[in-house]
């Protein structure tokens, strides 16, 4: 594991986050006036994974990220607010600057409750169905839907992230290989293995 850096960028690393599928997050607090940020406002930074830049494909799907989590202004869904690439001390950082939001993922509540209340998993439905409204209207597919990619905030907001395997419905260019399946496995739609090209809203 390498050590967590004391700054990329504009950006000072707080804390690690921890890591996922597309890159290690960190909380970060911009040191300047940077995108739509002032200096001092604190964010979580994503680094994407080097291996996955390499793959055929995997620099665009990191592009595509940031242009949809940029565009996607809606109060259920994490924001993305810059997206860089840079060399520092001899590393190669590709990283997207994203709201920081406090809370719990819907896979940590879960464990953490055992069953999670019906008026509560109302809400939480609700919520996500109204994010998912928001991507939508973009004409975007998130693809990976999963309760690790929602949050839920102290106060019971609820918000859909990591769009990092969306997909413009019009996009006519398939940035996976061909019959290759994106997503998580367990919460694919049959049409995700069978038929991704028929992928819409409805999966």
């Amino acid at each position: 594991m390498t050590a967590t850096p004391d700054q990329i960028g504009p950006y000072r690393i707080v804390a690690d986050l921890g890591t996922g599928g597309m890159g290690r997050v960190y909380l970060a607090e911009a040191t300047q006036d940077v995108a739509e940020l002032s200096a001092g406002a604190r964010v979580a930074l994503k680094v994407v994974h080097p291996h996955l830049l390499e793959r055929e494909g995997g620099f665009k799907r990191f592009l595509r990220e940031a242009d949809l989590g940029g565009r996607v202004h809606h109060a259920n869904v994490v924001r993305t607010f810059d997206v860089d690439a840079l060399i520092q001390d001899g590393a190669h950082y590709h990283f997207l600057v994203m709201e920081y939001v406090q809370g719990q993922t819907l896979r940590a509540l879960l464990r953490e409750l055992g069953r999670v209340p019906e008026e509560l998993v109302r809400r939480i439905a609700i919520e996500i169905t109204r994010g998912l409204e928001g991507v939508h209207a973009l004409g975007v597919v998130h693809r990976d839907l999963k309760p690790e990619n929602v949050l839920i905030t102290e106060d019971e907001q609820v918000k859909i992230m990591d769009l990092g395997v969306s997909r413009l419905v019009e996009e006519s260019i398939r940035l996976s290989s061909s019959g290759q399946f994106v997503g998580s496995m367990q919460y694919g739609a049959p049409e995700q293995f069978t038929n991704p090209e028929a992928i819409d809203a409805r999966t």
